[in-house]
């Protein structure tokens, strides 16, 4: 018994603790004030706010028909910019304000200014919020370079300004598309973001046309003319003097979509004079020179820069007085803009063979100096061969009248034969470094067999250049390395130099090969390998690369070899991206300024860079692709070719088609004549497309 009161202490110890715990964890009782909840909850409770949804925190600008201000949204919790009817009074000028808002909501693309929400506020003033964009307007930009601001020259060059450009021409391509014109382009109407952001702005004056091909819409979401038209423009003339088209400074004349071409070649003359089309003290004098087509050539203009002749005669066709003489549409001009930045001649300005040849020229600069340096070495090589021969000839003549000195011409003909093996040899090894690297394997051995003979230091540092050069095609990059690092600094092997200490680190085994990744990384490095030299380790790699490589792991090293031999810098352009489709693969490259899509090397090797990405569907519309011939060795489903400018297209079309294994295209619905859709359709399947 002693033994047995311990124990029902503890027991009653025990159940007094469980009691406690259990009354500690006991949770129903409590419960969380409306405060508590109401926190859990804060963005819905921001939907219940009664508060005005807007709140003023500074104005932005004011124009004649609205003002702009920067506002807080409370819902959203981010700023917005607020346009605000500024002279509507009466509800037919309201009307007309929220036209604006409803046209350009309706209206989706990038590079058009997006519309969030349009309504009337307490005061009843109609309102519409649309994105927050800091930066400058396109008129405050060239308002810069014109008074020679040193910071906005080094951001805005000719090419900056002219890139700009095509993302305008895109926003007003697709309001073309949704037949939708603008009719007030101007400089002052483009915002431009500090991150490369480009916005069409202000549709006030916009206009919704039809053609035959549509009528009054009545899908939701469809834009109707007869409620989105502004129906006050009847009779009068609006717009801004020297940016209208001649057509808009007459009453009641018909707007077409190359009246906004004549604007956007106002706003292309203003990038690169910084002036109007026309000259005049007073808008009516502006209006006036308008309607006589008295546009001044822009390289008649006092301008710090040399004007291009090819985007002259771009500006001037845009700037044409007949409407017919205009380009057809927007997509056209900007294509011909496009050819100019490619390196390509204008179609406008009709280019003679002078110029094309120098545009040809600059695109392959290399390729012309080393074809000019072979033509200059063999004019030497002849030169000397046929003093020679002349002076082989003089001593052949003496020693038929001179037989006793017969014995002398041998010891001579012996002598000059010994130095001219001599030369040979050296010449060998000096031309060794011009031979293609096709053969690079079998090469190798012949270089060190070279090597052993005893050579001068010139000829010795040569062939290691080129035996480190082979190794590096080769992907041999500590072999590559060794030869560089004998041979010593030099520029011509700098670049390779390098990249082989790089790469002996990443890929330490010679015999192994780089994955597809690291290659196309080799090939956009900073100081990258000269361009031959890529096309040749493109050709090795793709030889002894695994086969079964999916195509999305092979797709950055064909971004990077379709960059190189298009010579197109690499920051310029966007990574491919492949999209199924139709239970295939398929590959936009629409609008890119690719043309070469198969790497030739000597005529000997030709390879498409695309095949290994298997594609059933491939994108190459308003691309500068001047022969079909490219797209040789893939097996396409689907291939659309909207708007390319094929030379002789209307013609040969069908025949250049037969080089590429295709059963549907796609073109425009006015790129080529009916007889020529009609022989396309006894091959292949034709679709239509805007």
């Amino acid at each position: 018994m002693a033994e047995e009161i311990p124990n029902q202490e503890l027991e009653r110890d025990y159940l007094t603790r469980v009691e406690s715990l259990r009354d500690f964890y006991q949770t129903d009782h409590l419960q969380m004030t409306e405060a508590e909840q109401a926190s859990l909850t804060p963005i819905l409770n921001s939907l219940k706010d009664q508060r005005e949804r807007y709140e003023e925190v500074a104005p932005i600008a004011e124009g004649g028909e609205k003002k702009v201000s920067r506002v807080y949204d409370r819902r959203l919790d981010r700023c917005v910019a607020m346009a605000r009817a500024a002279r509507a009074k009466n509800p037919q000028d309201q009307e007309q304000f929220l036209r604006e808002a409803r046209l350009t909501a309706n209206l989706a693309h990038p590079n058009i200014l997006p519309v969030y929400n349009m309504g009337v506020d307490p005061e009843g003033t109609p309102f519409f919020s649309m994105e927050l964009v800091s930066g400058d307007s396109l008129k405050d930009i060239i308002r810069k370079l014109r008074d020679g601001d040193e910071q906005y020259k080094q951001e805005y060059p000719l090419e900056t300004l002219l890139n700009i450009f095509l993302k305008i021409c895109d926003a007003i391509t697709y309001a073309h598309a949704r037949n939708v014109l603008h009719l007030d382009l101007k400089p002052d109407n483009i915002r431009v973001g500090h991150f490369g952001e480009v916005f069409v702005c202000d549709w006030g004056l916009a206009r919704v046309i039809y053609n035959e091909e549509t009528s009054t819409p009545e899908e939701p979401g469809a834009l109707d003319g007869d409620v989105l038209n502004d129906m006050t423009l009847s009779g009068t003339m609006k717009g801004t003097p020297g940016f209208m088209a001649p057509e808009q400074t007459e009453i009641d004349q018909e707007k077409i979509p190359q009246t906004d071409v004549y604007s956007l070649g106002a706003m292309l003359y203003m990038m690169l004079t910084y002036e109007l089309p026309v000259d005049g003290s007073s808008a009516n004098e502006v209006v006036d020179n308008t309607r006589a087509g008295s546009v001044i050539p822009p390289r008649r203009r006092k301008t710090d820069r040399m004007i291009p002749a090819g985007l002259e005669a771009v500006t001037m066709k845009a700037l044409a007085l007949n409407p017919a003489d205009r380009y057809k549409s927007v997509a056209e001009l900007q294509m011909d803009t496009t050819r100019y930045l490619t390196g390509y001649p204008t179609l406008a300005e009709n280019a003679d063979f002078v110029t094309r040849l120098t545009l040809l020229i600059q695109r392959h600069s290399r390729l012309t100096f080393l074809l000019m340096f072979f033509l200059i070495l063999l004019a030497v090589i002849v030169s000397v061969d046929l003093i020679s021969i002349r002076k082989e000839k003089a001593e052949a003549v003496a020693a038929r009248q001179l037989a006793e000195e017969n014995f002398k011409m041998y010891t001579k003909e012996v002598a000059f034969t010994k130095q001219l093996g001599e030369d040979l040899d050296d010449a060998v090894l000096y031309t060794v470094q011009s031979r293609d690297y096709v053969n690079a394997e079998s090469m190798i051995p012949v270089l060190e067999r070279g090597l052993t003979e005893d050579l001068s230091p010139d000829v010795k540092k040569n062939l290691l250049i080129q035996k480190g050069t082979l190794h590096f095609v080769l992907q041999q990059f500590n072999m590559a390395n060794s030869c560089f690092e004998q041979a010593g600094e030099s520029k011509k092997s700098e670049a390779m130099w390098n990249l082989s200490k790089k790469y002996a680190e990443i890929k330490p085994n010679d015999s192994s090969c780089l994955s597809d990744q690291q290659m196309a990384k080799l090939f956009n490095d900073d100081k990258p390998p000269p361009r031959m030299t890529v096309y040749y380790m493109y050709h090795h790699h793709m030889k002894k690369r695994r086969r079964n490589v999916p195509p999305e792991k092979y797709l950055p090293l064909a971004g990077a070899i379709l960059d190189k031999l298009n010579g197109i810098n690499r920051t310029k352009t966007k990574p491919l991206k492949l999209v199924e489709k139709d239970g295939g693969n398929h590959l936009n490259l629409s609008g890119s300024q690719y043309s070469v899509y198969s790497l030739n090397i000597l005529g000997v090797y030709r390879r498409n860079v695309l095949v290994q990405l298997k594609l059933s569907s491939l994108d190459i519309s308003r691309t500068p692709i001047s022969r079909l011939s490219e797209l040789k060795g893939l097996k396409l489903k689907e291939l659309s070719m909207v708007g390319l400018d094929l030379p002789g297209k209307k013609i040969n079309l069908p025949k250049q088609l037969e080089q590429v294994n295709v059963e549907k295209i796609v073109v425009g619905a006015k790129d080529y004549p009916p007889a020529t859709i009609a022989e396309l359709r006894k091959k292949y399947v034709v679709e239509f497309k805007r």
